[in-house]
């Protein structure tokens, strides 16, 4: 069960008319999630400062709005794609701290340096990881939040007592009945993106993992469909 490959990565989302138009019609629910994020972050800090870590950052459009009148002091973004970070650093112009955009998956972001953040956000990327992968992303990612931070999650689940095969079959069957402006080879292509690279697991095993890694149990803030969209709270020492 491999992590999805550099190549493979960077020839998915470089063909950047498939990813525009699900985020464009909001075939995911990005605009739901985000919009529900964007209250999260509104109630938890404020006006408060903080640090931010995003791991597989994709073209950052969704996470930028939600970050819209916060008082963001450091942003460190790592996607494989190129034309990516492109958009990511447009869509990121309007913060008013330093912010870094790097090449590299999201293992490679949450292991490099010793910076620590208040949050680490991650979006749709961790189910391109092995169970094992998982599992050290938890705990890596425990060991670079400052004491009181959080890791909010963003990713596509299996329902309790699913294989990842049903899995596969019901979610793309579920998409290709909402995409309807993707061309029949623009919806093979993501298909085949999908089966080849996407390992999702239940929440009650990600859940787990957090808590072996440290965490407190998670606080669900957003589903829609299989698209959950989770707090993990770093435990005090």
């Amino acid at each position: 069960m491999p992590m999805l490959s550099k190549t493979n990565a960077r020839n998915f989302f470089d063909e950047w008319s498939i990813y525009d138009q699900i985020l464009t019609y909001n075939y995911m629910h990005h605009d739901d999630i985000f919009r529900d994020l964007r209250h999260f972050l509104g109630d938890r800090y404020g006006n408060a400062p903080f640090k931010i870590l995003d791991l597989g950052c994709g073209s950052a459009r969704h996470l930028a709005q939600a970050l819209e009148d916060r008082s963001v002091i450091g942003y460190l973004g790592y996607d494989l794609s190129d034309a990516a970070l492109a958009h990511a650093k447009s869509n990121l112009d309007f913060l008013r701290c330093p912010v870094d955009l790097r090449r590299g998956d999201l293992l490679d972001g949450v292991k490099a340096g010793g910076e620590s953040f208040d949050v680490i956000f991650t979006s749709f990327a961790l189910h391109h990881l092995s169970f094992v992968q998982k599992a050290e992303f938890f705990a890596s990612t425990y060991q670079r939040l400052n004491r009181n931070g959080v890791l909010l999650l963003i990713d596509t689940m299996r329902d309790h007592g699913e294989d990842r095969s049903s899995y596969l079959d019901r979610y793309c069957a579920w998409l290709g009945s909402r995409c309807h402006s993707l061309s029949p080879e623009a919806l093979a292509l993501l298909f085949a993106h999908i089966r080849a690279n996407d390992f999702p697991e239940t929440d009650k095993d990600l859940e787990e993992m957090a808590v072996r890694a440290g965490f407190t149990q998670k606080l669900e803030i957003s589903r829609y469909q299989w698209h959950h969209g989770w707090c993990f709270s770093k435990a005090k020492d």
